[in-house]
């Protein structure tokens, strides 16, 4: 029983890395400055929300007030920065494009090493855990950070974002404004 334990955690620990690596994939959009779908814009934030909830299940630290925390000042750091960030959008065909920003892209990476951490943690060193739940408070912290992001920047800044003609996956090479 405890060896079928041990490899459902194993599955579940390894896609969460690779749903970290599709969060990190899918935010490309804001590197390259590049038009995109807002439901392209969701993936991400929906990716970290997974990957966070399977690194807090498979924590071997249950320290729910510090993972509370996390998600608090997550939520808030993020709704700040969705309310600087710089928005265009193309009304007729649903596309937003904001310009080269490195917050976003930073989170999904740390999200990414965060899963690495946990299998390399759990499966290829021999140390045992403080149980602690700091690197699910961490995973909580940035997955609420993304999604507070996302959904203020496309409920606060979308609809007073200006309309440029765009073209999906083309940077227009047009200065952003406010």
């Amino acid at each position: 029983m405890m060896v079928a334990m041990t490899g459902v955690v194993l599955l579940a620990q390894l896609a969460a890395v690779v749903l970290a690596a599709l969060a990190l994939w899918s935010i490309r959009h804001e590197l390259s400055e590049k038009a995109t779908t807002r439901l392209a814009w969701m993936v991400t934030p929906a990716l970290a929300i997974v990957v966070a909830a399977v690194l807090l299940i498979v924590s071997p630290g249950k320290r729910y007030e510090l993972w509370v925390a996390a998600i608090a000042a997550g939520l808030a750091i993020g709704a700040v920065a969705g309310a600087l960030m710089k928005v265009n959008q193309d009304v007729g065909q649903q596309l937003l494009r904001v310009p080269r920003t490195w917050d976003g892209a930073a989170a999904a990476a740390l999200l990414l090493l965060l899963a690495l951490a946990r299998v390399v943690t759990s499966y290829l060193i021999v140390r045992e855990s403080g149980r602690f739940g700091v690197l699910g408070a961490a995973a909580a912290f940035l997955a609420a950070y993304l999604a507070a992001r996302y959904v203020i920047a496309r409920v606060y800044k979308v609809p007073r974002a200006i309309h440029l003609d765009m073209t999906r996956g083309v940077n227009p090479n047009r200065t952003l404004i406010a």
